[in-house]
């Protein structure tokens, strides 16, 4: 499958709208027919993705290959999805009931006619209201402040109360249950109900109904697309009611409580369709949790907002805690609900901890993990300001996969953990710590479906009728957004008052309806700032028959909403930062007989979906006030290839394709040899146990942070006493092979391990040899031109004079560019250009390219660590237990060879050892090759030799600071160079 290749170049800039508004007029007017090649490509914001767009059939015919290919490889796949949410997408709402029903949701969606209660899905269709005289849309003059309840419609079926008024709101809870339109016959809601029917269980005292939330539309679309698999939804039961009225975790009794609980963990135990699992956790903890971290840190550095003038150390030590406790009850109740095998997809940038706390609490599972943001993720140096940085992405580098909306928000995610981190960026992902995290960005849908089915509605054609009358003869504009800084309600009604200024032709001919809805985190000071600019324009440009702005300050009905989108003739949105935005695209189904146009902000996750829409700086009024001249202008003939584009864009990425396409890439990002299993400590008994009973031992070492620490200054790297004494015994037993696999210089490791006798040793990364018991150093470069270093320094240099801060290091058989001085992001670009240039010359040069820890190392082909290992099984393929002990990035090469040679190995056959490339290429090493090394042929190949090595008697052991597991080809760890030679000690004991 292809994958989309992400790196941390900048995506082409687009160019600005002319000045001279004269231009875009005449622009306007094109008498010639248009086509797709007349509208601007330079407004694409995002690099254009070079994967197929596949139908949702296709990505699940994919996932099947993917899973088929991972059991090939024997791992482990039980077909289930986890999904952790913050808050669970549904409303739960409570009746009591003194009858006893077989199931917990059985007959509660559909009650009896003995019931008392109606139904709040009486038919799956909800009867549609007319629009009457005094309905606020049809009123004359706007309303721009929050208006009062309006009184219940005789046909709806519960009426509204008013919420409780309390000091915190929790999140979701803005929306009474009258506000939740019923559940149409497609839209799934959250229970199995037929599932249920299943269940044998007691009589229930409570009776739960469950409904989507508004808002989570696309959410609830996704999971119900992945419902044909067992599906977990881990979460919050937030929205929580209770006689109509919205009640805390807290005013919920205990018996309630389980009622709840148990139904919706019996659905999850069906074994196939969706269920749910609550997470109950202690309303002052998630009222810090969420008021703290989320929405006070979290929220406004990832939109762009500067963290509050107001915040000190006990405040943000506290949110944190709060933040911290709770990912941890989130990580705890995932760990419980896991099994082997199955997939786990986090949502969102409230449980960013979560990854890394699972793979603490499921230390041996090497759990499937992926965390999608449905949020923007800022630039480094805007993320930088947040006090938790280092703890936040450790956290998100905890999966196996972390998705984005865009490849913007991708890009500034690999920045941030070259910049903040220190940690190397690159195929497609960021190396920590030998752990390969991918990155790919893959945008969020609409439920095409249910948007088609609901613009159609029968209650929809009256209010757009009563929409056109009212409006007759003017051009509409409409709005949606929530009343936050983010949405640009302000902007936009700057610019549409530039508009009106700069364009006198458009007064009484426009206007522009705007619909705010009401949230949690309304700002009293933005309503207000709002209201104020309203009355502006309205006293400026409007007259007593007629407003250019009416705003509504409410949540507008289903019915009322989709008219809106139809009538309208340009839709609006001028996000000043906004990680995706659905109206747009419902705004573009409801145009799929009018053709009309959209205009969205550049900073708008949906700009890099919707390409073919006309883009704006929010913040450029003027040029905001031009793109709306355009587009009331725009002949049909443009209209309608803009929106044919835009349109086959909003079908085929739809919130099913965007659910699949999250498993998809998390199956193929669980390929490679990069995809590995999480280190486990060593069991040094079993090892000792193991290395006593081998007749035959081959042992190898790195130096610098295995059998030494790491210090700054290389040369006080010095070997201790117990290490010297340890080597020294080791080495005079005539069972062991012992080498000391470097990239020091020859004369270093000559200087401080040269007197152990029977000890080998390899000088920079296998360039110089030195056999147990021989006082000579062999010089694989005799054996080679090594002409290619001019060239290869011609290039460093080149690169090294364009980059402040590098330097290039020359050694005997290498040539180094370092960038470790540079910065970081700038550096690693200039090391990637250098590198492709130098991979493309390896076809005609003799050399290995090798990417260190910020450096660029050129050096001799057949040369490195990995061929030294392969070279030595190789040689002493007698061989019963080897270990092989690294702590870089370069000591991977060596896991790899021992790996390849215990994977060659089927049931019942010993492994076998193909010849390497550096004994038929460097005549120096030929004296090592045994008489029958080429079988009854002198003069033949190299023959594959078969090895008494056991796979469980091979140990490939990292050394990684403070013991933290991390993905590596090793099979072992250790957590310090001390430890390292505290085992070589106990080696040494052993008889």
């Amino acid at each position: 499958m292809a994958s989309r290749r992400l790196s941390l170049t900048r995506p082409r800039a687009s160019s600005r709208p002319p000045a001279n508004g004269e231009a875009i007029r005449k622009q306007s007017y094109r008498g010639a027919p248009v086509t797709l090649t007349d509208l601007r490509d330079d407004e694409e914001w995002e690099p254009t993705s070079d994967e197929p767009n596949l139908t949702l059939d296709e990505v699940r015919e994919a996932i099947a290959g993917w899973e088929d290919e991972l059991k090939a490889k024997n791992r482990v796949l039980s077909g289930r999805t986890i999904v952790v949410v913050h808050s669970l997408p549904y409303v739960c709402t409570l009746h009591p009931t003194t009858k006893s029903h077989t199931t917990l949701f059985d007959h509660s969606v559909l009650p009896t006619p003995t019931d008392e209660l109606p139904p709040l899905f009486p038919t799956g269709e909800r009867a549609s209201t007319p629009l009457a005289p005094g309905d606020p849309l049809l009123r004359p003059n706007p309303l721009h402040f929050p208006p009062p309840n309006r009184a219940p419609s005789p046909t709806h079926p519960v009426a509204r109360k008013p919420n409780p008024i309390t000091s915190f709101t929790a999140p979701g809870s803005s929306l009474s249950p009258s506000s939740h339109p019923p559940c149409p016959p497609s839209r799934a809601p959250s229970p199995d109900t037929a599932a249920l029917a299943k269940a044998e269980r007691g009589p229930q005292l409570h009776r739960w109904v469950l409904h989507p939330r508004r808002g989570h539309a696309a959410l609830n679309s996704g999971l119900k697309s992945l419902s044909a698999k067992p599906l977990v939804v881990v979460g919050r039961p937030d929205d929580l009611v209770k006689e109509d009225v919205h009640i805390s975790q807290a005013e919920l009794g205990d018996e309630e409580k389980k009622d709840l609980e148990k139904g919706l963990k019996k659905m999850s135990e069906e074994g196939e369709g969706m269920g749910c699992i609550p997470v109950w956790l202690d309303d002052k903890v998630h009222t810090a949790f969420y008021e703290g971290m989320c929405k006070t840190f979290l929220w406004p550095i990832f939109h762009y907002l500067a963290l509050p003038d107001s915040i000190d150390k006990k405040q943000e030590t506290a949110a944190w805690e709060a933040y911290y406790e709770t990912n941890l009850v989130y990580a705890k109740k995932v760990a419980e609900t896991y099994q082997e095998g199955d997939l786990i997809w986090i949502h969102d940038y409230h449980l960013l901890l979560v990854p890394k706390m699972l793979r603490e609490l499921l230390p041996d599972a090497n759990p499937y993990i992926s965390l999608f943001l449905h949020c923007p993720f800022p630039s480094s140096e805007y993320f930088r300001n947040l006090p938790r940085r280092e703890a936040l992405l450790d956290g998100m580098l905890g999966c196996n996969l972390v998705v984005f909306q865009t490849h913007s928000y991708a890009r500034h995610f690999l920045s941030s953990c070259v910049r903040v981190m220190g940690y190397e960026a690159g195929h497609g992902g960021v190396d920590a710590k030998g752990s390969i995290t991918r990155v790919a960005y893959c945008p969020i849908g609409i439920d095409v479906d249910n948007v088609e089915r609901d613009r159609k509605a029968p209650g929809v054609e009256p209010k757009i009728e009563a929409l056109r009358r009212l409006y007759k003869d003017k051009k509409i504009i409409v709005g949606r957004d929530k009343l936050d800084p983010t949405k640009g309600v302000l902007p936009k009604l700057l610019a549409f008052e530039k508009f009106l200024s700069d364009y006198p032709e458009w007064e009484g001919k426009v206007v522009l309806i705007q619909v705010t809805s009401p949230s949690p985190g309304d700002s009293p000071a933005l309503a207000t700032k709002v209201s104020e600019l309203v009355d502006q324009i309205n006293a400026a440009h409007g007259t007593l028959e007629f407003q250019p702005v009416h705003h509504y300050h409410q949540t507008v009905e289903r019915d009322e909403y989709f008219a809106l989108l139809t009538v309208a003739d340009l839709a609006l949105i001028t996000s000043t930062r906004d990680g995706m935005n659905t109206t747009s695209m419902e705004y573009i189904m409801c145009q799929a007989e009018a053709r009309g146009s959209i205009i969205v902000s550049e900073f708008t996750g949906v700009a890099a979906t919707l390409n073919k829409a006309v883009k704006v700086n929010p913040w450029d009024l003027g040029g905001v006030a031009r793109a709306i001249d355009q587009c009331l202008k725009m002949p049909m003939s443009e209209r309608i290839l803009r929106h044919g584009v835009l349109y086959q864009n909003t079908v085929s990425q739809t919130a099913a394709v965007w659910a699949a396409t999250n498993i998809l890439k998390l199956l193929e990002s669980l390929q490679g040899e990069q995809a590995t299993q999480n280190t486990p400590p060593l069991q040094v008994d079993s090892l000792l146990a193991k290395y006593r009973a081998a007749n035959k031992r081959l042992l190898l070492f790195d130096y610098d942070g295995t059998l030494t620490p790491i210090v700054k200054n290389p040369s006080d790297a010095l070997p201790s006493q117990l290490l010297l004494d340890s080597l020294k015994t080791i080495t005079s037993d005539p069972k062991n092979v012992v080498y000391i696999i470097s990239g020091r210089d020859g004369d270093f490791l000559e200087e401080h391990l040269g007197h152990i006798e029977n000890l080998g040793m390899s000088a920079e990364h296998g360039c110089f040899i030195k056999a147990p018991g021989s006082k000579k150093w062999i010089s694989l470069t005799d054996d080679l031109n090594m002409d290619w270093k001019r060239d290869v320094l011609q290039i460093f240099r080149y690169y090294e004079a364009r980059t402040q801060g590098a330097f290039v290091e020359k050694k005997i058989s290498s040539v180094t560019f370092h960038y470790r001085n540079a910065d970081p992001v700038f550096g690693l670009f200039q090391a990637k250009e250098c590198q492709a240039m130098l991979e493309s010359m390896q076809e005609s040069l003799p050399i290995d390219v090798l990417v260190g820890k910020k450096n660029v190392e050129v050096r001799p082909a057949h040369t490195n660590k990995g061929e030294i290992v392969q070279r030595l099984l190789y040689l002493h393929h007698e061989t019963e237990f080897c270990m092989c002990a690294g702590d870089d990035k370069t000591d991977e090469d060596m896991f790899h060879s021992m790996a390849r040679v215990s994977s060659s190995t089927s049931s019942g056959s010993p492994p076998t050892i193909s010849p390497p490339n550096s004994l038929r290429l460097f005549p120096s090493l030929a004296a090592e090759l045994p008489p029958d090394a080429y079988g009854d042929d002198p003069n033949g190949e190299l023959q594959p030799v078969e090895s008494k090595l056991d796979p469980n008697c091979m140990y490939m052991i990292a050394i990684e600071k403070d013991g933290q597991a991390r993905m590596t080809m090793a099979n072992a760890l250790l957590p310090t160079a001390e430890e390292m030679v505290s085992l070589l000690a106990k080696m040494a004991e052993s008889p």
